[in-house]
């Protein structure tokens, strides 16, 4: 059922008739569709999600701006930094292949990547304490460090990078609670889902090919 369109128009539907119950921000609302689409597309491997991608980040910006998240602005900056080298590495990877092939972390992968975000996490979260009057300081940094690891990971074609993203919307519920974007609830929970599903269908995708070609692609 999530793989069938309908099941991302019935999202969207879902995003749109709440924002406007509850009165959210026009650009808000906006973000919420297109994060949508953007995520389902990606659960699909299709390449194109990186328009959408970069679209919703710059949306983010402006809404994360005004909310007083601004580790999530620079993080939504960088996002979009991402979307366009993701969009580039996807297509000149891809070989015979409609976009390049998923991979996996290795367990030194593993182990410098949870260095790297712990340490990250607490050196982010000590200049959003000290320098900035940002509302929620320590998930603001956690969920800016998670979403940069996962968006590099995702544009590498790492499969791990759905773990991340897992995680990073189960922390923004949350955060968007506390913040009263009550409408971005419902897109992390709709994000959530899909993000499983693109965990599944990733992962099925990559024991294929290595089924078919004999050799496991790891990433670091």
């Amino acid at each position: 059922m999530i793989k069938h369109p309908l099941f991302v128009i019935i999202a969207c539907a879902i995003s749109l008739g709440a924002g406007i119950y509850l009165g959210s921000s026009y650009i808000e609302i906006f973000a919420s569709v297109v994060g949508v689409i953007n995520v389902w597309l990606l659960a699909r491997q299709k390449v194109i999600n990186f328009l959408f991608g970069g679209i919703a980040v710059v949306c983010f910006m402006y809404i994360y701006f005004n909310s007083g998240l601004y580790a999530m602005v620079v993080l939504a900056a960088l996002q979009l930094l991402f979307n366009i080298y993701g969009w580039y590495y996807w297509m000149k990877n891809k070989g015979e292949e409609d976009v390049t092939p998923t991979i996996r972390l290795s367990a030194k992968g593993y182990l410098i990547w949870t260095s790297v975000i712990l340490a990250s996490w607490g050196i982010w979260s000590y200049i959003q304490v000290k320098f900035t009057d940002a509302s929620n300081p320590y998930l603001d940094a956690l969920i800016a460090v998670i979403g940069l690891a996962a968006q590099y990971l995702l544009s590498k074609k790492i499969l791990e990078n759905w773990h991340l993203w897992i995680l990073m919307n189960g922390i923004s519920i949350v955060v968007y609670f506390y913040s009263g974007l009550y409408v971005l609830i419902m897109l992390a929970v709709i994000n959530l889902i899909l993000c499983i599903d693109g965990l599944i269908e990733w992962k099925q995708h990559h024991e294929a090919n290595q089924e078919r070609e004999g050799a496991t692609g790891t990433g670091f």
